[in-house]
């Protein structure tokens, strides 16, 4: 497996390029602004052919580079329906921004539990909404990682005060799905550095606060 990370944009935003060695097939999870060329560059140096765009979710950090991205290289891009809208209008919750996004109609939809093939690679859908009602993560069984976009984060959680989030949800999404997978996942987030579950599970403060209560 490949995997490369590039942190991009005004709130360093974590995008990733994930591929069979193999193969040399490639999917792009989250593009970020001002990601569009090094991504390029990237695919370039490592010689892959992406097969895929897909979004965690549907906020102007995610999604800001990604139309240029799909653009320039023919690349159809998937998201979860309920966070489709955002990806049309990546301004629409966040009204008080100025920034110059250019928005599109995603190609393909993806529901929790589909399962997104890259040459030997299986990325499987969780959804887990709570920082926005279409959020989904990805999961690859076989090396054990977990791209968790801006669920779950290195002692920390997605924020869930913005249009579309849900605190109940999002926990309810972590405890029952994201900390069923093995102590030794590695998570790489949306936005800082990467993790594990079992670092999470033992560590992470608002999770030991949910289930103390629960």
């Amino acid at each position: 497996m490949i995997l490369h990370s590039i942190e991009a944009g005004p709130v360093d935003t974590r995008g990733y390029l994930i591929a069979d060695e193999q193969s040399r097939e490639a999917v792009i999870v989250d593009v970020p602004m001002e990601s569009h060329a090094r991504f390029v560059s990237l695919l370039q140096q490592e010689r892959l052919h992406p097969i895929a765009i897909v979004l965690t979710h549907g906020h102007f950090d995610h999604v800001g580079d990604v139309a240029p991205l799909a653009r320039s290289l023919g690349t159809p891009v998937y998201i979860h329906p309920a966070d489709a809208p955002m990806l049309e209008q990546p301004m629409s919750n966040f009204p008080g921004l100025d920034l110059p996004i250019e928005g599109m109609k995603a190609t393909h939809l993806l529901e929790g539990g589909d399962v997104l093939e890259c040459g030997g690679l299986r990325l499987r859908i969780i959804h887990a909404p709570g920082h926005t009602p279409g959020h989904i993560l990805l999961y690859e069984m076989r090396e054990n990682i977990l791209l968790s976009g801006d669920v779950l984060f290195h002692s920390s959680i997605g924020r869930t005060d913005l249009p579309g989030g849900d605190y109940d949800a999002l926990m309810e999404n972590i405890t029952k799905k994201v900390l069923t997978l093995s102590d030794d996942t590695i998570v790489y987030p949306g936005h800082g550095e990467a993790t594990t579950i079992g670092f999470e599970r033992n560590h992470n403060p608002f999770i030991l606060e949910y289930l103390e209560h629960l």
